[in-house]
Protein backbone atom coordinates (compact mmCIF):
# COMPACT_ATOMS: atom_id res chain seq x y z
CA UNK A 1 0.00 0.00 0.00
CA UNK A 2 1.45 3.05 -0.76
CA UNK A 3 -0.53 6.17 0.80
CA UNK A 4 0.14 9.19 -1.53
CA UNK A 5 -0.57 13.50 -1.42
CA UNK A 6 0.24 15.59 -3.70
CA UNK A 7 1.37 19.11 -3.70
CA UNK A 8 1.25 22.14 -6.08
CA UNK A 9 3.31 25.19 -5.72
CA UNK A 10 3.22 27.58 -8.83
CA UNK A 11 4.70 27.87 -11.92
CA UNK A 12 4.37 24.13 -11.07
CA UNK A 13 7.83 23.49 -11.96
CA UNK A 14 8.77 22.16 -8.53
CA UNK A 15 5.37 19.87 -7.52
CA UNK A 16 5.77 17.14 -4.61
CA UNK A 17 4.51 13.89 -4.10
CA UNK A 18 4.98 12.36 -0.78
CA UNK A 19 4.21 8.77 0.45
CA UNK A 20 3.48 6.47 3.15
CA UNK A 21 4.18 3.13 3.01
CA UNK A 22 3.35 0.95 5.73
CA UNK A 23 4.37 -2.48 5.99
CA UNK A 24 7.16 -4.48 8.22
CA UNK A 25 9.12 -1.43 7.50
CA UNK A 26 7.61 1.19 6.60
CA UNK A 27 9.02 4.25 5.00
CA UNK A 28 8.19 8.02 4.06
CA UNK A 29 9.22 8.73 0.47
CA UNK A 30 9.33 11.65 -1.28
CA UNK A 31 9.16 12.80 -5.07
CA UNK A 32 9.89 15.56 -7.37
CA UNK A 33 7.32 15.87 -10.19
CA UNK A 34 7.90 16.26 -13.69
CA UNK A 35 11.23 15.22 -13.42
CA UNK A 36 13.52 16.10 -16.07
CA UNK A 37 16.60 14.55 -14.96
CA UNK A 38 17.79 11.07 -13.76
CA UNK A 39 14.83 8.80 -13.58
CA UNK A 40 16.77 7.13 -10.51
CA UNK A 41 16.99 10.89 -8.89
CA UNK A 42 13.82 11.68 -8.40
CA UNK A 43 13.63 11.65 -4.97
CA UNK A 44 14.06 13.84 -2.06
CA UNK A 45 13.57 11.44 0.41
CA UNK A 46 13.06 8.38 1.34
CA UNK A 47 14.00 6.96 5.06
CA UNK A 48 12.87 3.67 6.69
CA UNK A 49 11.43 3.74 9.98
CA UNK A 50 11.55 1.26 13.08
CA UNK A 51 7.89 1.66 13.26
CA UNK A 52 4.64 2.56 11.83
CA UNK A 53 4.00 5.32 14.24
CA UNK A 54 7.31 7.04 14.00
CA UNK A 55 7.05 6.80 9.86
CA UNK A 56 3.58 8.24 10.25
CA UNK A 57 4.55 11.22 12.46
CA UNK A 58 7.32 11.75 9.95
CA UNK A 59 4.90 11.70 7.21
CA UNK A 60 3.26 14.62 9.10
CA UNK A 61 5.97 16.59 9.61
CA UNK A 62 7.00 16.88 6.16
CA UNK A 63 3.35 17.87 5.07
CA UNK A 64 3.55 20.91 7.33
CA UNK A 65 7.01 21.88 6.03
CA UNK A 66 5.29 21.57 2.64
CA UNK A 67 2.50 23.42 3.52
CA UNK A 68 4.55 25.97 5.26
CA UNK A 69 7.16 26.41 2.24
CA UNK A 70 3.40 27.62 0.51
CA UNK A 71 2.66 24.33 -0.93
CA UNK A 72 -0.63 23.68 -1.85
CA UNK A 73 -2.10 19.70 -0.85
CA UNK A 74 -4.46 18.89 -4.29
CA UNK A 75 -6.83 16.19 -4.54
CA UNK A 76 -4.55 13.61 -6.43
CA UNK A 77 -4.21 10.21 -4.93
CA UNK A 78 -2.56 8.00 -7.74
CA UNK A 79 0.72 7.30 -6.73
CA UNK A 80 1.88 6.33 -9.56
CA UNK A 81 1.26 10.28 -11.00
CA UNK A 82 4.08 12.33 -12.03
CA UNK A 83 2.62 14.97 -13.65
CA UNK A 84 -0.28 17.13 -11.65
CA UNK A 85 -1.22 19.02 -14.78
CA UNK A 86 -2.18 22.61 -15.00
CA UNK A 87 -4.64 24.40 -12.14
CA UNK A 88 -4.64 21.67 -9.89
CA UNK A 89 -7.58 21.68 -7.06
CA UNK A 90 -6.66 21.91 -3.60
CA UNK A 91 -7.96 18.82 -1.35
CA UNK A 92 -11.22 19.45 0.43
CA UNK A 93 -10.30 19.51 4.45
CA UNK A 94 -12.81 16.43 5.15
CA UNK A 95 -10.44 14.29 2.18
CA UNK A 96 -7.85 15.61 4.43
CA UNK A 97 -10.03 14.01 7.27
CA UNK A 98 -10.30 11.26 6.02
CA UNK A 99 -6.48 10.52 5.19
CA UNK A 100 -5.58 11.31 8.70
CA UNK A 101 -8.05 8.58 9.85
CA UNK A 102 -6.48 6.27 7.77
CA UNK A 103 -2.89 6.92 8.79
CA UNK A 104 -4.41 6.63 13.08
CA UNK A 105 -5.79 3.58 11.72
CA UNK A 106 -2.36 2.27 10.65
CA UNK A 107 -0.68 3.79 13.51
CA UNK A 108 -2.80 5.27 16.61
CA UNK A 109 -4.89 3.25 19.53
CA UNK A 110 -8.90 3.11 18.99
CA UNK A 111 -9.77 5.97 21.24
CA UNK A 112 -7.77 8.33 18.84
CA UNK A 113 -9.08 6.74 15.47
CA UNK A 114 -12.84 7.14 17.78
CA UNK A 115 -12.26 10.35 17.62
CA UNK A 116 -10.94 11.22 14.32
CA UNK A 117 -14.51 9.88 13.22
CA UNK A 118 -16.45 11.67 15.88
CA UNK A 119 -14.79 14.95 14.41
CA UNK A 120 -15.52 14.06 10.55
CA UNK A 121 -19.62 13.79 11.44
CA UNK A 122 -21.71 16.07 10.24
CA UNK A 123 -19.38 16.73 6.81
CA UNK A 124 -19.25 14.60 3.19
CA UNK A 125 -16.37 12.04 4.98
CA UNK A 126 -19.25 10.23 7.30
CA UNK A 127 -21.10 9.03 3.79
CA UNK A 128 -18.00 7.17 2.62
CA UNK A 129 -17.45 3.74 2.38
CA UNK A 130 -13.99 4.40 3.81
CA UNK A 131 -15.29 6.01 6.74
CA UNK A 132 -18.00 3.69 7.15
CA UNK A 133 -15.91 0.96 7.40
CA UNK A 134 -13.64 2.65 10.10
CA UNK A 135 -16.92 3.55 12.12
CA UNK A 136 -17.66 0.08 12.05
CA UNK A 137 -14.45 -1.49 12.73
CA UNK A 138 -14.69 0.73 15.93
CA UNK A 139 -18.54 -0.83 16.69
CA UNK A 140 -16.75 -4.25 16.32
CA UNK A 141 -13.65 -2.85 18.40
CA UNK A 142 -15.82 -1.85 21.03
CA UNK A 143 -17.95 -4.34 21.77
CA UNK A 144 -20.83 -2.47 20.47
CA UNK A 145 -24.63 -3.91 19.84
CA UNK A 146 -23.60 -6.83 17.12
CA UNK A 147 -26.90 -6.13 15.02
CA UNK A 148 -25.81 -2.53 14.86
CA UNK A 149 -22.20 -3.41 13.91
CA UNK A 150 -23.64 -5.52 11.50
CA UNK A 151 -25.95 -2.70 9.59
CA UNK A 152 -22.67 -0.57 9.84
CA UNK A 153 -20.72 -2.60 7.64
CA UNK A 154 -23.56 -3.65 5.60
CA UNK A 155 -23.69 -0.13 4.53
CA UNK A 156 -20.16 0.68 3.92
CA UNK A 157 -20.67 -2.64 1.81
CA UNK A 158 -23.62 -1.25 -0.22
CA UNK A 159 -22.40 2.44 -0.67
CA UNK A 160 -19.38 1.26 -2.48
CA UNK A 161 -21.75 -1.11 -4.18
CA UNK A 162 -23.88 1.15 -5.19
CA UNK A 163 -21.32 3.84 -5.76
CA UNK A 164 -19.76 1.48 -8.49
CA UNK A 165 -23.16 0.67 -10.30
CA UNK A 166 -23.94 4.43 -10.97
CA UNK A 167 -20.38 5.06 -11.89
CA UNK A 168 -20.26 7.74 -9.14
CA UNK A 169 -16.79 8.35 -7.09
CA UNK A 170 -15.80 7.25 -3.80
CA UNK A 171 -12.93 8.85 -2.00
CA UNK A 172 -10.61 5.82 -0.37
CA UNK A 173 -7.25 8.11 -0.66
CA UNK A 174 -4.71 5.87 -2.66
CA UNK A 175 -6.63 2.70 -1.28
CA UNK A 176 -7.71 1.10 -4.30
CA UNK A 177 -11.17 -0.26 -4.66
CA UNK A 178 -11.06 -3.60 -4.85
CA UNK A 179 -8.46 -3.79 -1.47
CA UNK A 180 -11.15 -1.78 0.54
CA UNK A 181 -14.21 -3.72 -0.53
CA UNK A 182 -11.73 -6.79 0.88
CA UNK A 183 -11.06 -5.26 3.68
CA UNK A 184 -14.68 -4.63 4.02
CA UNK A 185 -15.78 -8.24 3.29
CA UNK A 186 -13.38 -9.71 6.02
CA UNK A 187 -14.63 -7.66 8.67
CA UNK A 188 -18.21 -8.74 7.63
CA UNK A 189 -17.15 -11.79 8.16
CA UNK A 190 -16.37 -11.25 11.42
CA UNK A 191 -19.23 -8.86 12.51
CA UNK A 192 -21.39 -11.52 10.91
CA UNK A 193 -19.69 -14.19 13.13
CA UNK A 194 -20.06 -11.90 16.38
CA UNK A 195 -23.87 -12.08 15.83
CA UNK A 196 -24.03 -15.85 15.53
CA UNK A 197 -24.64 -16.00 12.13
CA UNK A 198 -22.01 -18.23 10.76
CA UNK A 199 -23.43 -18.82 7.81
CA UNK A 200 -23.35 -15.15 6.50
CA UNK A 201 -20.05 -15.24 7.56
CA UNK A 202 -18.74 -18.42 5.76
CA UNK A 203 -20.66 -16.64 1.99
CA UNK A 204 -18.75 -13.70 2.79
CA UNK A 205 -15.42 -14.76 3.03
CA UNK A 206 -16.02 -17.52 0.69
CA UNK A 207 -16.84 -14.97 -1.88
CA UNK A 208 -13.31 -13.27 -1.20
CA UNK A 209 -11.66 -16.26 -1.20
CA UNK A 210 -12.84 -16.63 -4.95
CA UNK A 211 -12.46 -13.08 -6.09
CA UNK A 212 -9.64 -12.20 -4.25
CA UNK A 213 -7.70 -14.59 -1.84
CA UNK A 214 -4.98 -14.97 -0.19
CA UNK A 215 -3.51 -16.82 3.03
CA UNK A 216 -5.02 -14.99 5.80
CA UNK A 217 -8.53 -15.59 3.27
CA UNK A 218 -8.31 -19.03 3.05
CA UNK A 219 -7.28 -19.64 7.16
CA UNK A 220 -10.42 -17.75 7.71
CA UNK A 221 -12.62 -19.65 5.72
CA UNK A 222 -11.29 -23.12 6.76
CA UNK A 223 -11.24 -21.97 10.79
CA UNK A 224 -15.13 -21.59 9.63
CA UNK A 225 -15.89 -24.88 8.14
CA UNK A 226 -14.06 -26.69 10.89
CA UNK A 227 -15.94 -24.83 14.00
CA UNK A 228 -19.48 -24.46 12.68
CA UNK A 229 -19.74 -26.99 9.58
CA UNK A 230 -18.08 -30.25 10.42
CA UNK A 231 -20.37 -31.73 6.99
CA UNK A 232 -17.24 -29.74 4.86
CA UNK A 233 -14.29 -30.06 7.29
CA UNK A 234 -12.85 -32.11 4.48
CA UNK A 235 -12.46 -28.59 3.01
CA UNK A 236 -10.62 -26.83 5.87
CA UNK A 237 -8.23 -30.00 5.82
CA UNK A 238 -7.34 -29.79 2.14
CA UNK A 239 -6.36 -26.06 3.01
CA UNK A 240 -4.37 -27.37 6.27
CA UNK A 241 -3.05 -30.02 3.88
CA UNK A 242 -1.59 -27.37 1.03
CA UNK A 243 -0.84 -24.16 3.49
CA UNK A 244 0.23 -25.07 7.04
CA UNK A 245 3.66 -24.45 5.90
CA UNK A 246 2.68 -21.00 5.75
CA UNK A 247 1.66 -21.41 9.79
CA UNK A 248 -1.61 -20.63 11.47
CA UNK A 249 -3.20 -24.21 10.61
CA UNK A 250 -2.65 -25.50 14.22
CA UNK A 251 -5.75 -25.47 15.62
CA UNK A 252 -7.20 -27.24 12.23
CA UNK A 253 -4.79 -30.08 11.97
CA UNK A 254 -5.28 -30.86 15.89
CA UNK A 255 -9.18 -31.61 14.92
CA UNK A 256 -10.06 -35.25 14.98
CA UNK A 257 -9.94 -37.13 11.60
CA UNK A 258 -6.92 -34.61 10.19
CA UNK A 259 -4.26 -36.90 10.94
CA UNK A 260 -6.18 -39.64 8.94
CA UNK A 261 -6.77 -37.63 5.91
CA UNK A 262 -3.00 -36.25 5.99
CA UNK A 263 -2.02 -39.90 6.14
CA UNK A 264 -3.94 -40.78 2.99
CA UNK A 265 -3.28 -38.01 1.11
CA UNK A 266 0.47 -38.76 1.53
CA UNK A 267 -0.07 -42.46 0.19
CA UNK A 268 -1.52 -41.16 -2.48
CA UNK A 269 -5.18 -43.38 -2.78
CA UNK A 270 -6.81 -41.23 -5.43
CA UNK A 271 -5.88 -42.69 -8.14
CA UNK A 272 -7.67 -39.64 -10.62
CA UNK A 273 -5.84 -36.92 -8.13
CA UNK A 274 -9.06 -34.57 -8.79
CA UNK A 275 -12.49 -34.43 -8.72
CA UNK A 276 -15.06 -31.67 -8.74
CA UNK A 277 -16.49 -29.52 -5.98
CA UNK A 278 -20.40 -29.20 -5.78
CA UNK A 279 -20.78 -26.05 -7.94
CA UNK A 280 -24.22 -23.78 -8.72
CA UNK A 281 -25.29 -24.51 -12.40
CA UNK A 282 -26.19 -21.55 -14.24
CA UNK A 283 -29.78 -20.94 -15.85
CA UNK A 284 -30.44 -20.26 -19.37
CA UNK A 285 -31.78 -16.93 -18.02
CA UNK A 286 -28.45 -16.52 -16.92
CA UNK A 287 -26.02 -17.66 -19.80
CA UNK A 288 -28.11 -15.59 -22.15
CA UNK A 289 -27.10 -12.51 -20.47
CA UNK A 290 -23.29 -13.55 -20.43
CA UNK A 291 -23.75 -13.80 -23.91
CA UNK A 292 -25.63 -10.45 -24.44
CA UNK A 293 -22.63 -8.72 -22.59
CA UNK A 294 -20.24 -10.31 -24.68
CA UNK A 295 -22.43 -9.82 -28.02
CA UNK A 296 -21.47 -13.59 -28.82
CA UNK A 297 -23.54 -16.84 -28.41
CA UNK A 298 -20.66 -19.36 -26.32
CA UNK A 299 -19.98 -22.95 -27.42
CA UNK A 300 -22.28 -25.53 -27.45
CA UNK A 301 -19.77 -27.02 -25.30
CA UNK A 302 -19.09 -24.48 -22.44
CA UNK A 303 -22.85 -23.29 -22.67
CA UNK A 304 -23.73 -27.05 -21.57
CA UNK A 305 -20.66 -26.85 -18.57
CA UNK A 306 -22.45 -23.54 -17.46
CA UNK A 307 -25.72 -25.56 -17.18
CA UNK A 308 -24.51 -28.68 -15.45
CA UNK A 309 -21.76 -27.60 -13.63
CA UNK A 310 -21.87 -23.20 -13.62
CA UNK A 311 -19.63 -21.76 -10.92
CA UNK A 312 -17.62 -24.95 -9.71
CA UNK A 313 -13.91 -25.56 -9.03
CA UNK A 314 -12.05 -28.65 -10.06
CA UNK A 315 -10.05 -29.91 -6.95
CA UNK A 316 -6.78 -31.24 -7.42
CA UNK A 317 -5.43 -33.36 -4.95
CA UNK A 318 -2.53 -35.52 -5.17
CA UNK A 319 0.12 -36.59 -2.53
CA UNK A 320 2.50 -34.02 -1.88
CA UNK A 321 0.54 -30.61 -2.67
CA UNK A 322 -2.99 -29.21 -4.30
CA UNK A 323 -4.73 -27.04 -6.32
CA UNK A 324 -8.32 -25.54 -7.52
CA UNK A 325 -9.13 -24.14 -10.85
CA UNK A 326 -11.94 -21.76 -10.37
CA UNK A 327 -14.59 -21.76 -13.14
CA UNK A 328 -16.62 -17.87 -13.40
CA UNK A 329 -19.95 -17.67 -13.29
CA UNK A 330 -21.69 -16.46 -16.46
CA UNK A 331 -21.91 -12.95 -15.19
CA UNK A 332 -18.56 -13.00 -14.19
CA UNK A 333 -17.11 -13.27 -18.07
CA UNK A 334 -17.33 -9.98 -19.30
CA UNK A 335 -15.76 -8.37 -16.21
CA UNK A 336 -12.67 -11.19 -16.54
CA UNK A 337 -12.31 -10.38 -20.31
CA UNK A 338 -12.14 -6.50 -19.67
CA UNK A 339 -9.33 -7.43 -16.60
CA UNK A 340 -7.42 -9.56 -19.21
CA UNK A 341 -7.78 -6.82 -21.47
CA UNK A 342 -6.64 -3.78 -19.37
CA UNK A 343 -3.43 -5.99 -18.22
CA UNK A 344 -2.20 -6.23 -21.43
CA UNK A 345 -3.20 -2.99 -22.89
CA UNK A 346 -2.60 -0.21 -20.50
CA UNK A 347 -3.83 2.28 -23.68
CA UNK A 348 -6.21 2.27 -26.94
CA UNK A 349 -2.94 2.31 -28.94
CA UNK A 350 -1.18 -0.56 -27.39
CA UNK A 351 -4.54 -2.39 -27.73
CA UNK A 352 -4.82 -2.22 -31.34
CA UNK A 353 -1.22 -3.21 -31.14
CA UNK A 354 -1.79 -6.36 -29.27
CA UNK A 355 -4.93 -6.99 -31.11
CA UNK A 356 -2.77 -7.06 -34.58
CA UNK A 357 0.18 -9.00 -32.61
CA UNK A 358 -2.71 -11.95 -31.53
CA UNK A 359 -4.14 -12.26 -35.09
CA UNK A 360 -1.09 -12.26 -37.27
CA UNK A 361 0.64 -14.86 -34.00
CA UNK A 362 -1.98 -17.38 -33.49
CA UNK A 363 -5.18 -15.90 -36.01
CA UNK A 364 -7.89 -15.64 -32.87
CA UNK A 365 -8.60 -12.19 -31.64
CA UNK A 366 -7.36 -10.70 -28.45
CA UNK A 367 -10.93 -8.89 -27.77
CA UNK A 368 -13.06 -12.09 -28.22
CA UNK A 369 -10.95 -14.47 -25.67
CA UNK A 370 -12.74 -14.96 -22.49
CA UNK A 371 -11.34 -16.41 -19.57
CA UNK A 372 -13.64 -18.98 -18.09
CA UNK A 373 -11.09 -20.39 -14.94
CA UNK A 374 -8.05 -19.63 -13.23
CA UNK A 375 -6.15 -21.63 -10.69
CA UNK A 376 -6.32 -20.95 -7.35
CA UNK A 377 -3.53 -18.15 -6.20
CA UNK A 378 -1.63 -18.42 -9.58
CA UNK A 379 -1.80 -15.19 -12.48
CA UNK A 380 -2.94 -17.56 -14.85
CA UNK A 381 -5.91 -18.73 -17.04
CA UNK A 382 -7.95 -20.93 -19.51
CA UNK A 383 -8.87 -18.16 -22.30
CA UNK A 384 -11.81 -19.30 -24.72
CA UNK A 385 -12.17 -17.68 -27.88
CA UNK A 386 -15.58 -17.05 -29.17
CA UNK A 387 -15.15 -14.77 -32.15
CA UNK A 388 -17.83 -16.42 -34.71
CA UNK A 389 -15.49 -17.95 -37.21
CA UNK A 390 -12.64 -20.94 -37.98
CA UNK A 391 -10.72 -20.59 -34.69
CA UNK A 392 -14.25 -20.26 -33.02
CA UNK A 393 -14.54 -22.62 -29.61
CA UNK A 394 -10.70 -23.02 -29.49
CA UNK A 395 -8.91 -23.31 -25.77
CA UNK A 396 -5.51 -21.66 -24.33
CA UNK A 397 -3.64 -21.43 -21.07
CA UNK A 398 -2.56 -17.82 -20.59
CA UNK A 399 -0.12 -16.52 -17.90
CA UNK A 400 0.44 -12.94 -16.72
CA UNK A 401 4.13 -13.45 -17.10
CA UNK A 402 3.71 -14.17 -20.98
CA UNK A 403 0.76 -11.65 -21.82
CA UNK A 404 1.10 -11.43 -25.65
CA UNK A 405 1.83 -15.11 -25.18
CA UNK A 406 -1.19 -18.47 -25.66
CA UNK A 407 0.08 -21.98 -24.40
CA UNK A 408 -1.86 -25.33 -24.41
CA UNK A 409 -4.29 -24.45 -27.89
CA UNK A 410 -6.84 -26.79 -27.89
CA UNK A 411 -9.98 -27.84 -30.53
CA UNK A 412 -12.52 -26.63 -27.99
CA UNK A 413 -13.65 -26.27 -24.01
CA UNK A 414 -14.46 -30.15 -23.49
CA UNK A 415 -10.97 -31.24 -25.09
CA UNK A 416 -8.88 -28.80 -23.52
CA UNK A 417 -10.51 -30.13 -20.14
CA UNK A 418 -10.08 -33.61 -20.35
CA UNK A 419 -6.60 -32.79 -21.17
CA UNK A 420 -6.22 -30.95 -18.27
CA UNK A 421 -7.83 -34.12 -16.60
CA UNK A 422 -6.56 -36.49 -18.25
CA UNK A 423 -2.95 -34.85 -17.53
CA UNK A 424 -3.59 -34.80 -13.85
CA UNK A 425 -4.35 -38.61 -13.36
CA UNK A 426 -0.80 -39.48 -15.84
CA UNK A 427 0.79 -36.77 -13.73
CA UNK A 428 2.06 -35.52 -16.90
CA UNK A 429 4.05 -32.10 -16.23
CA UNK A 430 2.85 -30.24 -18.79
CA UNK A 431 -0.51 -29.75 -17.37
CA UNK A 432 0.24 -30.15 -14.20
CA UNK A 433 2.64 -26.85 -14.56
CA UNK A 434 -0.77 -25.44 -15.05
CA UNK A 435 -1.34 -25.31 -11.29
CA UNK A 436 2.12 -24.47 -10.88
CA UNK A 437 2.50 -28.62 -9.45
CA UNK A 438 5.12 -31.28 -10.15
Amino acid sequence: MYLAKFFHRAPGDDDRELMLVPGSDPMVIGVHMNWKGDPDADEFLRKEFSGIADAAAAFRRHVAKLVAAGYVETDHTNYTLRDLGPNPRAKPDWQKGLDELMILALSAPMAEQAAQLDALKGTPAEHEPLYLWHAARRGYSAGDDAAQTVRLTEQARDTLIARRAAKEPHYAWSIYEGDLEGRILELLSDVYLEADNPDAALKTIEHLCKTAPNHARILKRAELLCGFFPERREEAFDDAYQWSRFGGYEDIMAFPGYEAYAAQRKAGTSAKGWRWKPGTPASEADVSKAEQALGVRLPDDYRKFLLTRGETELLVRLPESSSELRFYAPDELATQLRNVLDFIAHSEDELEEACAYFRKEYGVSLKHLVPVAEPSQLSRCLLLHVEPGERYGQCFQWDHDGAWELEQPQPGFDVALNALTDGIEQRDATQLAFFDLS
